[in-house]
């Protein structure tokens, strides 16, 4: 139950004081980029390179 201001008749809502809004906002951007996928032309680049690496190290 939200306690009600009984002046005016409006519900109040408490805040956090350790709340940042903008950390929140940041931890929840990071988050959703983190759960993207890598890029299938991403990966095929880091394999080219790998590979490249591979047969440096081979001669």
């Amino acid at each position: 139950m939200v306690p009600t201001d009984k002046k005016k008749g409006k519900e109040m809502h408490y805040v956090d004081a350790d709340f940042d809004p903008v950390s929140a906002a940041l931890t929840q951007l990071h988050q959703a980029v983190v759960n993207e996928p890598v890029p299938e032309d991403f990966l095929r680049i880091l394999d080219d390179i790998d590979a490249k690496i591979a047969a440096k190290k081979g001669h």
